[in-house]
């Protein structure tokens, strides 16, 4: 597994979910990653079953030093979310899939949100990154592995001040 984290946020699942399937909040979280978001749609209601599907576009100049030998210019960044109906505790999970456009890279995780009480939830991702290059392909894996801890710890951070900012 090249990412396992575990975060306490001190909000709600339903909160979370709420700024996940926010525009504003994931503009906010591309600029904070120096992306642009070209597009994002929510596909069905947030009290059930429903996918978050993003684009991103960024440039090639941030990503780890090997990938830059073998990715120019701008790279296209697609992700999707497949969010589960709540549980009874309104503990929630969701598959995420990622594609670099033009790239032979891809990764997948699994995000669950665990309610810990009105205002805590335990978020817990697990993810692999898959690239598919010869010779260097385990070299860019391992420069990425670091790069998607650093986003998901961004993004618990994120969620959670844009959620007291708002509160």
């Amino acid at each position: 597994m090249a990412l396992e984290s575990e975060l306490v946020i001190p909000h709600s699942a339903q909160d979370i979910i709420e700024a996940y399937a926010d525009r504003d909040f994931n503009e906010h979280l591309s600029k904070k990653v120096g992306a642009k978001l070209l597009s994002f749609e929510v596909v069905g209601p947030l009290d059930g079953p429903f996918e978050i599907v993003t684009e991103q576009s960024m440039s090639a100049e941030k990503l780890p030093e090997i990938a830059k030998k073998v990715i120019k210019g701008e790279v296209t960044v697609r992700v999707t979310h497949s969010w589960g109906a709540p549980d009874e505790a309104g503990s929630r999970r969701a598959d995420t899939a990622v594609k670099i456009a033009s790239a032979p890279v891809s990764a997948q995780s699994a995000q669950n949100l665990h309610v810990r009480g009105a205002s805590e939830t335990l978020s817990t991702v697990r993810g692999d990154v898959n690239v598919s290059i010869p010779i260097v392909g385990k070299k860019i894996k391992a420069a990425a592995e670091p790069y998607m801890r650093k986003f998901v710890d961004l993004q618990a951070r994120e969620v959670s001040a844009w959620i007291s900012s708002r509160g």
